[in-house]
């Protein structure tokens, strides 16, 4: 059966399918202590998801394989549910639709792939996929994109980028290391990435690149106010 849904998964690792009466009646959602959201985004009941890992690898599962549930229990937790390594965490899950579009994955190291969803296609019905991304820099966020648009980076060093993906050429090998980014001093790194428009930044012609690699502008007070994200933090 079809029908619309909408996702949560927590920081932590749990997983929520919520469908939008349920929301209605309840919309606050309950999260361990210490945990909270990290990801929040609406699909169909029929849709496949990729569960991407901190262990180079992805879990392939379909919407329908989990219950409807509620704001108010804590939901699945994924690791036992996908019967994960020990010690394995979930990044990210990402909804490939018809794995005709792109994800963007950004590495500790300031280099970022562009990767083509279709290299994460399987004829077969294989639940979990190894060499998923490189392991030459901790993968630090995944990004969806559907089309070109604006990326907001940022590193620990206080510094941020504002880049057009157009710049990053697609690759069809999961494996890619990608391409230089963000040139980031040996004691920081590229600590999260976003769209522009989820970003903080006011001043967005300040941090743009025209090119890259750049090492990025320091960031203003008034570009670092907090504001909620919707799909990561």
């Amino acid at each position: 059966e079809n029908y619309p849904v909408t996702l949560f998964l927590s920081r932590e690792g749990y997983f929520k399918k919520i469908t939008p009466q349920s929301l209605r009646m309840s919309s606050e959602q309950k999260y361990k202590e210490n945990d909270g959201p990290m990801q929040e985004f609406e699909a169909e009941n029929k849709d496949e998801l990729l569960i991407f890992t901190d262990k180079q690898q992805v879990y392939k599962v379909r919407v329908s394989d989990f219950e409807d549930s509620k704001a108010s229990v804590l939901g699945v937790f994924l690791a036992s549910q996908l019967e994960m390594d020990e010690g394995e965490n979930v990044i990210c899950m990402i909804n490939p639709g018809d794995y005709s579009s792109h994800i963007l994955l950004f590495f500790a190291n300031g280099k970022a792939a562009r990767i083509e969803l279709s290299a994460y296609a399987t004829k077969t019905n294989r639940k979990r996929l190894t060499g998923a991304y490189s392991d030459k820099s901790p993968l630090v966020c995944i990004l969806p994109l559907t089309e070109e648009r604006e990326i907001a980076v940022f590193s620990t060093e206080g510094r941020a980028l504002v880049f057009n993906t157009a710049l990053l050429a697609p690759k069809a090998s999961r494996t890619t290391i990608g391409v230089a980014l963000m040139n980031v001093k040996s004691k920081h790194s590229l600590e999260r990435a976003m769209y522009v428009e989820d970003s903080p930044i006011k001043n967005i012609a300040r941090y743009r690149a025209k090119s890259i690699p750049v090492t990025g502008a320091l960031l203003r007070d008034e570009d670092r106010e907090e504001k909620q994200m919707s799909l990561m933090d």
